[in-house]
């Protein structure tokens, strides 16, 4: 009886001095350390319900260390940005990464409790304060294919280097660093542009002075410069060559859910007409051709006017790779070029799919803005 009481009692010290489990802690990571990765969520199931918050300075080995924390899987769709800058090479890599996961963009400091053993930041009583995406972060912030920012949340300054700053007068840049330096901005300019944005930003950031000074954005420059794609946005049309003697109407849309570029052209005459669309974010090329053809199987198209809604069906012309990307040719059977000219919107029905195809054909609505005396020069050059 004393041998089992002496065994009760030490399983009792033991329990008693067991250190206890990692207890929660308020969240405050400090930004100029290396950027990290978080989950952040209140554990609901809907949009806006869960995040990345990327917190720190950008390093070399960001992206590096991004692409190991998606390889621990995430089913998130947003990241959340808080950060001074840093790498200008990595934060575009960065952005890469961003686009090729169809991420979207925000900025904010997320607030919350942090669950030390697996990175995860509790929102149930928190959620996102203020924050700022400066310098750098800017360019790791277009990677977004959906872009969200307010007015003084995103800031851009002057390239220059750390070490130079220190003695400003001093002779420290040879011919190679000049090379160098507009090897970087000709990078960036690439970059921008193939992220939908205006490279009028590079200029905004190189003619605030003094270097150390941050040029915060205002809302309507944010608009403006393509860095805020919230919104849905159909651009004016504009004409272009196409095939012998052709050409087409494009029109970029952009929505909560994808971009697209569309092409309206116009088959042997002005009676077959045709819609090409290709996506502005990357996909996988075998996916996206089996949605796509999911989708436009037993399809119809909506022409709305002012007078009304006219449906067409759809029928599948071609799935290929283009110089832009890959691209979706379909025929809108029974309408003419003076059928476009008189419509203000399409829109593709997506009526009985499921949610996925569904946001993808939503992705696919466009209005027809601009001068519609556009169409009729097209209709007058039908590919042959």
């Amino acid at each position: 009886m004393a041998g089992l009481l002496s065994i009760l009692l030490a399983v009792a010290v033991a329990l008693l001095c067991e250190p206890p489990a990692a207890a929660e802690e308020m969240f405050n990571y400090d930004a100029s350390k290396p950027m990290h990765f978080f989950r952040a969520g209140d554990g609901g199931n809907c949009n806006g319900c869960s995040w990345i918050a990327a917190e720190g300075t950008i390093q070399r080995d960001t992206p590096e260390v991004f692409r190991q924390f998606l390889a621990k899987g995430w089913s998130g769709y947003e990241i959340a940005f808080n950060s001074p800058g840093g790498d200008p090479a990595a934060a575009m890599r960065l952005g890469e990464i961003i686009r090729e996961q169809n991420l979207h963009t925000s900025v904010g400091k997320t607030i919350g409790r942090l669950d030390p053993e697996d990175d995860r930041i509790n929102t149930v009583d928190g959620g996102q304060d203020p924050g700022h995406c400066a310098s750098a972060c800017v360019w790791a912030f277009l990677g977004g294919v959906r872009r969200a920012a307010k007015e003084g949340e995103l800031g851009v300054q002057q390239f220059h280097d750390p070490e130079a700053i220190k003695e400003p007068k001093a002779k420290t840049a040879s011919a190679i660093d000049r090379a160098a330096d507009q090897s970087m901005i000709g990078a960036l300019i690439t970059y921008v542009m193939r992220m939908d944005a205006n490279p009028k930003l590079i200029g905004l950031a190189a003619a605030e002075t003094p270097w150390r000074e941050v040029r915060w954005l205002k809302l309507q420059e944010i608009v403006d410069l393509g860095i805020d794609t919230s919104k849905d946005y159909s651009s004016p049309m504009t004409i272009e060559p196409f095939g012998a003697g052709g050409s087409y109407v494009e029109i970029i849309s952009r929505t909560t859910f994808a971009s697209f570029r569309h092409r309206l052209y116009c088959r042997g005459d002005a009676s077959n007409v045709y819609l090409a669309m290709i996506p502005n974010s990357k996909y996988d090329s075998r996916t996206f051709e089996a949605t796509m053809r999911g989708i436009m199987a037993e399809r119809s198209v909506d022409l709305i006017s002012d007078s009304g809604k006219r449906s067409f069906p759809l029928k599948l012309a071609a799935i290929e790779s283009a110089p832009l990307g890959i691209q979706t040719s379909v025929q809108i059977v029974g309408a003419t070029m003076a059928d476009l000219q008189t419509a203000k919107r399409i829109e593709i029905a997506y009526d009985g799919l499921g949610k996925v195809d569904s946001e993808m054909v939503m992705g696919l609505q466009f209005d027809l803005a601009g001068d519609r005396r556009k169409i009729g020069i097209v209709a007058r050059s039908c590919v042959k």
